[in-house]
């Protein structure tokens, strides 16, 4: 078995200031990088959080600018990088998380089981602006077998199935919620699919949400082994993570 040092970054990302945040994007990953973190990982939404303004403010993967600009800053500073942002692909726009790494560009997971909250309270009734993915997939980074849902995949029992029937290493699991990682959703994904599970949400306000962060790491027996304050603050936390023998080992 081999250790990975990661970071999983809880900020206030501000609905719809892109550069803002890519600012601040930019400035945890370095912060992470000196304390030796090789995977940095953000929460759903990272880049405009949720917006009515998919026209202007959705982008493509891997060709949008801000994709094309944290992996720049991945080669820089030698890290894998994991993020959320509304893709645009023609017509269609979808609820997406990228990862890059040194060698560039990596894959990327669409949101596939979509909230529907007709009311639309913060912007969050996805099913009006968004179209689902096709649900999880096995890649691999840094020769770890990875897969990937967010946030409300994760109750779906389809989607934790497939997850299972992948046999991932580690599962990515990015949120922009109310709740922490010791809720049991995220501790009976992990038990689930028999893999340590890498928690991020947001804190601050997303218009009229509040989150109060709680990012964490849960083991594939569903203990937690690391957690961020939710006290609302930023934070950076780091983790030195036993990463499980693959079926490839």
């Amino acid at each position: 078995m081999s250790t990975k040092r990661i970071a999983l970054i809880q900020f206030d990302a501000i609905p719809e200031e892109r550069d803002r945040n890519l600012r601040e994007m930019d400035r945890l990953a370095r912060a992470a990088a000196e304390q030796g973190a090789k995977w940095i990982v953000f929460h759903e939404g990272t880049l405009v959080d949720y917006t009515p303004r998919l026209s202007d403010l959705a982008e493509p993967v891997p060709s949008g600018a801000s994709t094309r600009k944290m992996i720049d800053l991945a080669v820089e500073i030698d890290c894998t990088i994991s993020f959320g942002l509304s893709e645009s692909d023609r017509d269609r726009y979808y609820i997406s998380q990228v990862f890059l790494g040194p060698e560039g560009y990596i894959t990327h997971y669409r949101k596939t089981w979509i909230c529907r909250k007709p009311d639309d309270e913060g912007y969050r009734n996805e099913w009006e602006r968004y179209d689902p993915g096709t649900g999880p997939e096995r890649f691999v980074i840094d020769g770890v077998e990875a897969t990937c849902f967010v946030c409300s995949d994760g109750a779906s029992p389809r989607c934790i199935q497939r997850a299972t029937d992948l046999k991932p290493q580690i599962v990515f699991y990015p949120h922009n919620v109310r709740f922490g990682v010791g809720s049991k959703g995220p501790i009976k994904a992990a038990q689930a699919i028999g893999a340590p599970v890498l928690y991020t949400n947001r804190v601050g306000r997303s218009w009229t949400h509040d989150s109060p962060g709680g990012t964490g790491v849960i083991s594939e027996t569903g203990e937690v082994l690391a957690v961020a304050n939710m006290d609302g603050h930023e934070e950076i936390l780091i983790h030195d993570l036993v990463i499980p023998k693959g079926s490839c080992q």
